[in-house]
């Protein structure tokens, strides 16, 4: 038996029917993206300011190359977070497992680059990084659940229709 085998069939991952335990499941995921890229977006203008105007304020040499770091990151999620509105509003399965393993990576890249920096942060901020983490850790049961139950309900849009022959 392979490797990918036996995890699968000692791991069960919850499927979850509410998003937050009342919105739809589809409808709650579609909320989140929006809110997660207007949000991403303010980030990103922050940190721009940040770095163009504040160039000489900042501390250290080691805060300019994090600033443009941080922003490089935050405009990556910008670029998957609109695909990922498009997967849900168009249902495409495809595109939401892209995500989901996106998701899956940027969490733990993500969660190892607040490891790296935590000599620098406060007990606030590391209560911050574990809960965006159990957040991400929660988004990634709802993306499985909802491409789970995508796939169960045949409502599943991997490729175009051929017309018959």
């Amino acid at each position: 038996m392979k490797v990918r085998e036996k995890i699968c069939e000692s791991v069960e991952i919850p499927i979850l029917t509410r998003c937050c335990f009342c919105f739809p499941l589809r409808k709650g995921l579609i909320t989140f993206a929006y809110f997660n890229t207007i949000l991403s977006i303010l980030d990103v203008a922050l940190l721009s300011y940040i770095a163009v105007n504040r160039s000489s304020d900042l501390t250290g040499e080691s805060e300019y190359p994090r600033l443009i770091g941080d922003t490089t990151f935050l405009v990556l999620e910008i670029i998957m977070c609109v695909m990922f509105i498009a997967a849900l509003h168009m249902k495409h399965v495809l595109f939401m497992k892209v995500y989901l393993y996106f998701e899956i990576v940027f969490s733990i890249v993500g969660f190892i680059y607040s490891l790296v920096f935590l000599g620098e942060e406060t007990a606030s901020e590391l209560f911050l990084i574990l809960f965006q983490l159990t957040l991400q850790i929660y988004l990634v049961i709802l993306i499985w659940s909802s491409i789970v139950k995508m796939e169960r309900d045949d409502s599943v849009k991997y490729t175009r229709e051929r017309d018959n022959v």
